[in-house]
């Protein structure tokens, strides 16, 4: 009991101080000594002997992964690719006449999901989609806070086949699966998580042009910050040309089954090649800015998942079993991932820390490895929780209050979040007795 105990205060303890901005990898080692101490063994032999070869294996394993997807994101964001899509669809959005608040909100939902999909990384999204965002918003006199509803968007493209985010990669691992793994139940979650979440923008760009609310007051922070515009439109790549790379990528990837980080890396040189003209005199800067833009993201992710590899060793976690071993079966293997998302505050790091739980728990019910992969997707919805370093990085680089951000991540991603995982639910369950 001590030791469940113990799991519990450092893990109030690791919310707690990654709420307040500490650290990540400092607040993750703190907390697991709290665990090892309290649960009766040696703080120092608990951390060489349990967290630091957690911590390496996930470095290990999925280094090259962070690196491809940051240096991808870079370079197209550098080379003019990313903005040379986000013009195109928000051309599209301002031929729109009536409800344009609605469309430009859209648009950083729309841009989010295409770019999360092919494996870039949020955290290099939202540079990305920050300058088309913060022109067509001023345009439209959009509310700027309303921006964070888009942040839902990097949840969401998990779900979906074929994607190149991270947690679908380690669902593959885990499951012995591929990408495309349980199509049925993938499509159902989109649609239902889609569907719920267009009706909420919906209403929330209705309720703010009712109010009067526009770009100001809310945008009067990243008004008077200086943002990179990037490259001007003569000097974009065309987009079919954009487009090439991340189609490369998706079809060697999704189409093929091919081992991604490879493929990654293609979609790297022929960013380089389609971009070239751009990217020639800046090259090797872009190059180096990429890489390390992925060390946070890798070291934060890997700094969670050794958190789980302390709490899967001890006594204390038979407790947190037996529990949820008091659900109905399928409830079990959605109740470890939901919680574990929202405890590691990642949609990534779970899967390979507690995937192998959630598998039994999914295959115990008669789910096949395919459909266990995809409900371990569909969970990750509660990682946008309040240390989600996500939306701290999100509120810092859109001069947005956090707390402003974290209520529109939470309720936009919470909501539709539910609503796909029950309707993914009650579809296994239905075809179970049919």
């Amino acid at each position: 009991m001590v030791s469940f105990i113990g799991i519990l205060l450092g893990l109030v303890l690791f919310i707690a101080l990654a709420y307040r901005g500490h650290n990540l990898v400092l607040s993750a080692i703190g907390c697991s000594c709290v665990m090892l101490i309290l649960s009766g063994k040696g703080a120092l032999s608990g951390l060489n002997e349990l967290y630091l070869p957690g911590l390496a294996q996930f470095v290990q394993d999925y280094l090259l992964l962070f690196i491809f997807s940051a240096l991808l994101g870079r370079l197209m964001s550098d080379g003019g690719s990313a903005k040379r899509i986000a013009l195109s669809l928000a051309r599209v959005i301002c031929k729109r006449e009536k409800n344009q608040k609605f469309y430009s909100i859209l648009l950083v939902a729309v841009l989010y999901f295409v770019l999360c999909y092919v494996g870039i990384t949020g955290f290099v999204v939202v540079f990305t989609v920050l300058p088309i965002a913060k022109d067509l918003f001023q345009r439209t006199d959009t509310p700027w806070r309303l921006y964070s509803c888009g942040g839902a968007q990097t949840i969401v493209s998990i779900f979906l086949v074929g994607s190149l985010q991270a947690g679908n990669l380690y669902a593959t691992d885990v499951c012995g699966t591929t990408l495309n793994a349980a199509p049925l139940i993938s499509i159902v979650s989109v649609v239902v998580f889609q569907a719920v979440y267009l009706v909420m923008l919906h209403i929330t760009a209705r309720r703010a042009e009712t109010q009067g609310e526009g770009f100001l007051p809310s945008g009067e922070g990243i008004l008077n910050t200086e943002v990179n515009e990037g490259l001007p439109e003569e000097r974009l790549p065309s987009l079919p040309l954009s487009l090439f790379p991340l189609a490369v990528v998706l079809f060697l990837a999704t189409g093929l089954g091919l081992p991604v980080e490879p493929v990654l890396c293609l979609g790297c040189l022929l960013t380089v090649l389609v971009c070239w003209p751009n990217l020639r005199p800046i090259l090797r800067s872009s190059l180096s800015q990429g890489v390390i833009a992925s060390t946070n993201p890798v070291l934060g992710v890997a700094a969670t998942y050794a958190i789980g590899v302390v709490i899967r060793s001890l006594e204390g976690f038979t407790y947190f079993e037996a529990l949820l071993g008091q659900l109905p079966p399928l409830a079990q293997g959605c109740g470890l991932g939901f919680l574990a998302s929202f405890i590691m505050a990642s949609s990534t790091a779970p899967i390979p820390a507690f995937g192998s739980q959630m598998l039994e728990h999914f295959t115990a019910t008669g789910l096949s490895p395919e459909l266990a992969h995809r409900m371990m997707t569909i969970t990750s919805f509660s990682s946008m929780a309040p240390h989600n370093a996500g939306i701290s990085n999100a509120a810092t680089v859109l001069k947005l209050p956090y707390a402003s951000c974290l209520k529109l991540y939470v309720i936009f991603t919470y909501i539709p979040g539910i609503c796909a995982l029950l309707a993914s639910c009650a579809v296994l369950l239905l075809t179970a007795t049919s």
